[in-house]
């Protein structure tokens, strides 16, 4: 067997943890699983994202772009759906688990890569797409300098991520209720393994930090579930509510086992009350998104 067989029957043997797959390249241990069913939330996600953009891709006021990096891919649906927008750019897409489809639009690619370790790439890309990378980075302003440094002069970054913490119109919810114990739960566990959950609001100041000029963010409210009369409300808050009943497991479990040191059979608990929670319309509950994007100054 050669070492680039070697390397690929490990990369694709899976880690497993409480019956989950998760990827076993790069330098971090990412929340996510990468099984069939975290799949299938993703492309939920996808079109949820979708949703929330009013179909559009991203925000950034890129034009005619010809080399596209998609940060974290995932199930590559952005990818896939940016280079049928765009037939003319190359697009790439990278991440730590190789879960993405076969048979995608022929300027499209996938690559196995850490974007958390120093990139090659060099004054490359027109745009750079980062999406829900939330606690999976360890130290964001490398993570901004190296898409800074990936950049063309002039090219841009586009960045989505959703806020930490779920609100209700209907009253204050008290600090036992599911929602309130999500987000003191997903802070400190995010915390104890080094990358947080809580980065939205703090997108726009960093990008600043890191060079980046033109810096514009969009700060979107959320309904979860369909209690809103506004017909685009209540199309995203059925997606948002759908994806968090599929994924709310997802989005725990790994950090608190192995982060706040909780028993599998809590989490299943936890994770059925906030299912529970989710699905009371009752609540009018919404949370906050933070779409953010910014241009590489035309004179570097």
């Amino acid at each position: 067997m050669t070492d680039t067989a070697s390397m690929t029957s490990s990369i694709l043997k899976f880690r497993e943890e409480n019956g989950r797959t998760y990827h076993a390249f790069g330098s971090t241990d990412h929340w996510g699983p990468n099984d069939e069913h975290a799949q299938e939330q993703q492309d939920i996600s996808h079109h949820f994202w979708s949703l929330m953009l009013k179909g559009e891709l991203y925000l950034a006021p890129v034009v005619n772009p010809q080399r596209i990096l998609d940060a974290g891919t995932g199930t590559g649906m952005w990818a896939i759906d940016v280079a049928e927008k765009h037939p003319e750019a190359d697009v790439k897409g990278v991440d730590v688990s190789p879960i993405q489809p076969v048979w995608v639009p022929p300027n499209c690619r996938f690559e196995l890569d850490d974007y958390n370790l120093e990139w090659q790439d060099r004054n490359k890309f027109d745009l750079i797409h980062a999406r829900e990378l939330l606690g999976s980075v360890p130290d964001w302003p490398k993570f901004y300098g190296e898409c800074f440094k990936a950049l063309k002069p002039g090219g841009w970054i586009d960045c989505s991520e959703p806020g930490l913490y779920f609100e209700s119109f209907y009253g204050t919810l008290g600090e036992d209720h599911p929602y309130k114990l999500w987000g003191t739960a997903m802070l400190e566990a995010g915390n104890n393994a080094g990358m947080s959950f809580d980065v939205g609001p703090y997108i726009k100041e960093r990008l600043e930090k890191a060079g980046f000029i033109n810096v514009v963010e969009k700060k979107v409210c959320c309904t979860i579930g369909k209690w809103s009369k506004d017909p685009w409300e209540r199309e995203t808050g059925l997606w948002e509510q759908l994806r968090l009943e599929k994924g709310v497991q997802d989005f725990c479990e790994r950090r608190f086992i192995n982060n706040l040191g909780w028993r599998a059979e809590e989490v299943q608990v936890f994770g059925a009350q906030m299912r529970n929670a989710v699905k009371n319309n009752r609540l009018l509950a919404h949370h906050w998104f933070f779409f953010v994007y910014g241009q590489k100054p035309l004179d570097l």
